[in-house]
């Protein structure tokens, strides 16, 4: 049977993080430096198959597991893994002989070291790690009449705690994690204002009452496993009346968060001029495809988005490849997209690809279109580009650029518009790959560069110099866009969706 308490919420605390690897649980008491929380890697390793051998001069940690490798930095916000930088929200720190690292970045490099699933719960505060058994919450509301309907349903038995205080009514849930499927909800009528998660170690949802709220009864059902609340409303007449219960008058109301918006992108058309890039066995030439098919992903962004949108040029005129990123910088955009039409030697080769910026190509034909685009980020001491390992120097220097800021958001925007465009090339999903490009370097917002299909196939030539093909690919970069968007407003805002001061609309740079 349901009772009905007090309710308490989490406090906000340093208080010891969750650890499930393979459902193992312990906890790890993290250490505070500044505003992050950092968690000693041997704890963290406790149990695990991995080598661990320190630099003999000092300053770095490599971490060995099967045929991976992980080196971490001494005072640097970077791991190497599997030779390839990522970037980490804070330093890894070397503490009196204990190697600390920041608890909200250890999945970036200790999944790819196990072969594992791993993430950061942070609303839960809780790392997992491979398997785990995680009950997904489902929220259906209803409103009718008299009456609210609020059911909470589980994919397996969960425990709930319903408490009534003033002003609302909050649910816990008390399991280390839980996926919820609810974004926050204002609810007409009166009795409820706002049903949204809140979160926290107990996995609170939050039940804002309105001035017609009168009771609540609340019953538990087994199949599925869920919790029905019913919420019960005054008369009109009696709710029109200033309310004596001070739940009805001074609760204060849960806000819904806003949502980050785009407001400007800025839409590069690769080659012009005397570059004309690639050509087609036809004669076609990308410089005239990438700006044809730039024209129309700008109007649809105006159009359908309602955001502003800028091309890098607007007629065939070469621009510098460190200019384009340089005018999306001095917009301000949210978002930087350079258009490009690939070519292969390979016969019957079709499709689209998306990439963004990487210091080190993820394969041979990633470098070889790295070059071709134009050329390549050097990554050797010597400054030539091409194939071998990056210095160590090198590769440090070119992640303390602007674009490592936004890896993360990139990589989720690279993903989404080829999702949409292979569904219009037609493609085997050639996928989401990384290289050096240069046209991608400085620029200080989530940048990709989008390979729309292969001019060097006679039938996508064709298509290409199509207008209502042109259309239909400037209709999936878009919707991609618009897939990132939405999902960049579920999420806490980073950097790349920070309020900006925008150009003018119409002005250039």
């Amino acid at each position: 049977m349901l009772v009905l308490t007090p309710a308490v919420l989490p406090a906000a605390s340093t208080e010891p993080v969750v650890v499930l690897v393979d459902q193992q649980r312990r906890e790890i008491v993290p250490v505070v430096r500044g505003e992050a929380e950092l968690v000693p890697l041997a704890d963290l390793l406790q149990g695990q198959p991995v080598a661990t051998t320190p630099d003999p001069r000092g300053g770095a940690v490599t971490l060995t597991s099967g045929t991976h490798k992980v080196t971490l930095y001494d005072r640097k916000s970077l791991a190497s893994v599997d030779g390839d930088l990522r970037l980490l929200s804070s330093n890894v720190l070397l503490d009196a002989g204990r190697w600390l690292v920041p608890v909200d970045s250890v999945p970036r490099f200790l999944g790819p070291l196990l072969g594992k699933r791993a993430d950061w719960r942070a609303a839960q505060r809780t790392l997992l790690v491979g398997n785990a058994s995680i009950p997904r919450l489902t929220v259906r509301t209803s409103v009718s009449g008299n009456a609210v309907r609020i059911a909470i349903e589980a994919s397996e038995k969960v425990p709930f705690r319903v408490a009534q205080e003033q002003g609302r009514v909050t649910v816990a849930i008390p399991r280390d994690v839980v996926d919820v499927s609810l974004q926050p909800e204002r609810l007409t009528g009166g009795i409820v204002d706002v049903v949204q998660f809140v979160g926290g170690r107990d996995n609170v949802f939050s039940i804002s009452l309105g001035r017609r709220f009168k009771d609540l009864q609340a019953h538990e059902e087994e199949t599925p496993p869920r919790l029905v609340l019913d919420f019960q409303a005054l008369p009109l007449a009696a709710a029109a009346e200033p309310s004596p219960s001070p739940s009805a008058s001074t609760a204060p109301r849960a806000p819904v968060p806003e949502q980050p918006s785009i407001r400007t992108v800025v839409i590069d058309p690769g080659h012009g001029g005397d570059d004309v890039g690639a050509k087609g066995p036809g004669g076609a030439l990308e410089k005239d495809v990438t700006l044809a098919i730039a024209r129309k992903v700008r109007s649809v962004v105006a159009n359908t988005l309602g955001v502003q949108a800028f091309l890098t040029r607007d007629k065939d005129q070469e621009v510098a490849l460190d200019e384009r990123a340089a005018v999306a910088n001095n917009y301000k955009a949210d978002l930087f997209i350079s258009i490009h039409a690939n070519a292969s030697r390979a016969q019957g080769v079709h499709g689209s690809e998306v990439y963004f910026l990487s210091y080190q190509a993820s394969d041979d034909e990633s470098r070889r279109v790295a070059a071709l685009e134009g050329g390549e980020v050097p990554t050797s001491a010597s400054g030539a580009a091409g194939g071998g390992a990056p210095s160590s120097d090198v590769a440090l220097i070119l992640w303390d650029m602007a674009q490592a800021e936004h890896l993360e958001e990139s990589s989720s925007l690279a993903s989404r518009i080829q999702d949409e465009l292979a569904e219009v090339t037609g493609s085997e999903r050639r996928g989401v790959k990384q290289a050096p490009f240069r046209v991608l370097v400085g620029a200080a917002m989530p940048a990709v560069l989008v390979e729309v299909a292969f001019i060097s196939n006679s039938e996508e030539e064709k298509l290409l110099v199509s207008d209502a093909y042109q259309s239909r690919i400037a209709a999936a970069v878009v919707r991609g866009i618009a897939r990132y968007q939405r999902e960049q407003a579920h999420t806490t805002v980073g950097p790349g969706g920070r309020d900006r001061d925008k150009a003018p609309s119409g002005s250039r740079p």
